[in-house]
């Protein structure tokens, strides 16, 4: 038989570190009282869909990111949708897709007649291969989906590189990677537009929700025009 005190580790028969079961230790989110009594205070004030909590959360997450603007959805999906239509994708259009993803990265391009076309992940991170990317361009190619799967930035140097030489544009899914950097730029800030899911399962999780940012004009238009016409009133340039 092993002595044990405090001072030894579990693993070696010491005092259990969790001590809850399994259901409560591994509950996620963890609501309290205080997220409680602001759903109510929501609930509350009325003005659901333009509500300031909504504007606080993309004011956060613009300042966060550093990025100019942040625009808040339902879910990630109608973000990643809302994306694709924000660079203009037509029927026909080609966007490369990593194969090892949730089916939410790429459905959405299907509503507007966009072809996803897979490429193979590399193994060192799991993101889409640039290589393999590139072997697959055409002249209907006209984006990359950059998926930062579990936490971990994709090749961005290649995948940056590529979508410059061959005048693609990227859309980031951050939904695994919300505060991940690649050389010292934050995840999300990296491409044309990207999103983040608020879905329950996220590090930074809303019960659902969605958050768009892009540094583009003409991109956060169009992403209003998308799904958010209670907002369409209050643009002032060409797409309204």
């Amino acid at each position: 038989m092993i002595a044990t005190d405090n001072n030894t580790p579990a693993l070696l028969g010491g005092p259990k570190t969790v001590t809850l079961d399994a259901s409560a230790a591994n509950r996620w989110p963890a609501i309290t009282s205080e997220e409680e009594e602001k759903v109510l205070e929501v609930l509350r004030d009325g003005d659901l869909s333009l509500h300031r909590v909504t504007r606080d959360l993309e004011d956060d997450y613009r300042k966060y990111f550093g990025v100019k603007h942040a625009l808040a959805h339902c879910n990630g999906t109608a973000a990643l949708l809302a994306a694709f239509f924000a660079i203009d994708l037509k029927p026909g259009d080609e966007v490369l897709v990593p194969s090892a993803t949730h089916w939410a990265s790429v459905v959405p391009m299907l509503w507007t007649g966009a072809i996803p076309i897979f490429c193979e992940s590399e193994l060192e991170r799991l993101g889409i291969d640039p290589a393999d990317a590139e072997q697959r361009i055409t002249s209907r190619t006209k984006a990359i989906v950059i998926v930062h799967l579990w936490g971990m930035p994709s090749r961005m140097t290649e995948l940056l590189d590529l979508a410059r030489r061959y005048d693609l544009k990227i859309i980031e899914d951050a939904s695994h990677a919300p505060g991940a950097t690649w050389r010292g730029r934050k995840c999300g800030t990296l491409g044309d537009v990207s999103v983040f899911s608020l879905q329950t399962s996220k590090l930074a999780p809303a019960g659902e929700g969605g958050i768009l940012l892009t540094n583009g004009d003409y991109l956060h238009e169009q992403a209003i025009c998308m799904g958010d016409v209670m907002r369409i009133i209050e643009l002032e340039g060409p797409a309204r």
